[in-house]
């Protein structure tokens, strides 16, 4: 190996290490501040699994901005009659109001290093709505594998798209079934690999989204055809009042959220997130599976796609109410076409 050769590796190996001592200098100035400030409703840590490489966590967040189709893709939803007089409990999780379909609620999704949560979380979303509809008949993981790989319009797959245009995909092109990574469920089922700090070394360090299979199944497992696998929502909606989230999901279930992400949320381990500290790292899709009141404090409550390693077993609490992190101003559910044969 030439002397040159020898000073360029030494100079990568020296750049490697100051970052990595950057990134550890800033957890470690956030987890401090957080967990030393009492007047904080939450706790961070250093022990979380974060897909990827553990820095780099622009990669994870795949929301893409509002474009001029968004409400027209989604309009805002206008209330029901009736529905805003409904009384609504203090605390609410869609889990045990709705047992049968526990197999999907109780589910945390792992988007791995790809920036597919747009995708993810639509997906279980929509999943968990058509278990709802038909009484527990349906209790299919539905493709997130599809829409992120087939969803043109969406976006770019693993570098971001639109929670609007995924649904409207929903409502215009179906989607067929699919669960997790080797879980041999479905039609399609996720095909990004696992990994992260804290477990499997990642394969890739910026995955593309893998070709899209058009019209069959990569299941070859799976013995349905494809078009009787398809699954679509009849309407698309948004909903911007906290009121209206809340009537909606205690009447049809989980939705989708899309909110900003600063570091801070990285390390978060434990309680009613509030930004604290750290800059903005991007916009991240998630599911709102229910509400409720901490010694006070107003949250919803959320799963996230980054495993059961991340925060509360996979799920975190946040700030209700007051919008935080724009959580309450980007969210969107649908209404399941309910094949004949369930209704």
């Amino acid at each position: 190996m030439s002397k040159s050769t020898l000073i360029v590796l030494a100079a990568v190996v020296a750049v490697t290490v100051r970052e990595s001592s950057a990134v550890t200098n800033e957890a470690t100035f956030i987890i401090d501040s957080v967990n030393g400030d009492p007047g904080n409703t939450w706790t961070a840590s250093d022990q979380n699994v974060i897909p990827g490489d553990g820095k780099n966590f622009e990669q994870l967040m795949g929301v893409l901005p509002r474009d001029g189709n968004s409400f027209r893709l989604a309009p805002i939803k206008k209330s029901e009659g009736g529905e805003s007089n409904e009384a609504l409990p203090e605390n609410f999780d869609a889990r045990e109001r709705w047992p049968e379909c526990s197999s999907l609620l109780d589910s945390i999704k792992d988007q791995s290093n790809c920036g597919s949560c747009w995708a993810v979380s639509a997906a279980s979303v929509f999943s968990d709505r058509l278990c709802i509809a038909t009484g527990g008949a349906v209790a299919r993981n539905l493709s997130a594998e599809q829409l992120n790989t087939c969803c043109y319009r969406c976006g770019h797959g693993c570098d971001g798209g639109s929670p609007e245009h995924a649904w409207y995909f929903f409502k215009r092109h179906g989607i067929v079934t699919g669960g997790d990574y080797e879980s041999g469920d479905g039609c399609q089922p996720y095909s990004i690999y696992p990994c992260g700090k804290g477990r499997n070394t990642c394969i890739e360090e910026d995955p593309d989204a893998p070709e899209c299979s058009v019209k069959t199944c990569t299941n070859s497992n799976y013995t349905k055809d494809y078009r009787a696998d398809l699954h679509y929502v009849d309407t698309v909606y948004s909903l911007t009042t906290e009121e209206d989230i809340m009537t909606d999901l205690y009447k049809y279930g989980p939705v989708q959220a899309a909110f900003y992400v600063y570091t801070d949320f990285m390390y978060y381990k434990t309680g009613v997130y509030s930004y604290t500290r750290g800059q903005i790292e991007g916009g991240h899709a998630i599911k709102i599976l229910g509400w409720g009141v901490d010694n006070g404090t107003k949250y919803w409550l959320c799963a996230n796609s980054w495993s059961r390693s991340w925060g509360e077993n996979g799920l975190f609490r946040i700030l209700r109410g007051n919008n935080e992190c724009h959580i309450e101003e980007r969210v969107l559910g649908g209404k399941p076409n309910v094949p004949r044969r369930n209704n």
